[in-house]
């Protein structure tokens, strides 16, 4: 008796393009609504109109689609490499000044005041979304104070966190306070800071 071929599988069904998008948005708008403590997946996943199978197969937990959220906010930085100190700042400024002032980012803030609550969440947020720019940072200053632009006794982890650090509390309070922009008050940061550690103080 010859040998039969086994019936062709039925392929599955598609994945959906627009899912992950829609759950992180949706993601987002718990945190909002709710913070951490009140964050919900099941609710996650009836705002993004998806299945909560859907869902789990992608962040299959609470805590990891909660993260992947937050991260949204901080968008990821890269070296510019432009061979230039000022240059490379300049474009990092830019791009931590939009997302610090990005409305979005108060959702960040209010979800601080939770992280004690939940401590394996904050050290994941550390690491993505305050780690990963820091040494961005200091790859920057790394590579100028390799090229004789910075003081060679310059400790380049502190210089780094010194600069998140002013441009965050500047965006979160100062300027708000002032009634100007991160973005407006770019030249005079930048001033301050390239004069702080530059080599000969030039």
């Amino acid at each position: 008796m010859a040998a039969t071929s086994p019936p062709a599988a039925r392929p599955g069904r598609p994945r959906d393009p627009g899912a992950d998008a829609r759950i992180l948005q949706a993601a987002v708008d718990e945190l909002a609504e709710t913070g951490i403590a009140g964050f919900r997946t099941n609710s996650v996943a009836a705002r993004a109109k998806v299945a909560k199978r859907t869902l789990y197969s992608r962040w299959p937990e609470r805590d990891e689609l909660i993260l992947a959220a937050l991260s949204t906010f901080s968008g990821r930085l890269y070296p510019p490499r432009t061979g230039s100190l000022e240059a490379d700042l300049r474009i990092l400024y830019a791009a931590m000044a939009e997302v610090l002032e990005s409305p979005q980012w108060l959702i960040v803030f209010r979800c601080s005041f939770e992280f004690p609550d939940f401590p394996e969440l904050y050290a994941g947020f550390l690491r993505d979304c305050v780690d990963q720019p820091l040494a961005v940072l200091e790859d920057v200053l790394f590579d100028a104070q390799r090229r004789g632009e910075l003081r060679p006794d310059l400790d380049r982890s502190v210089a780094a966190e010194t600069f998140a650090a002013a441009l965050n509390n500047f965006s979160s309070h100062i300027s708000r306070r002032r009634g100007v922009s991160v973005a407006g008050a770019r030249e005079d940061f930048l001033d301050l800071f390239l004069n702080g550690v530059r080599a000969g103080g030039a």
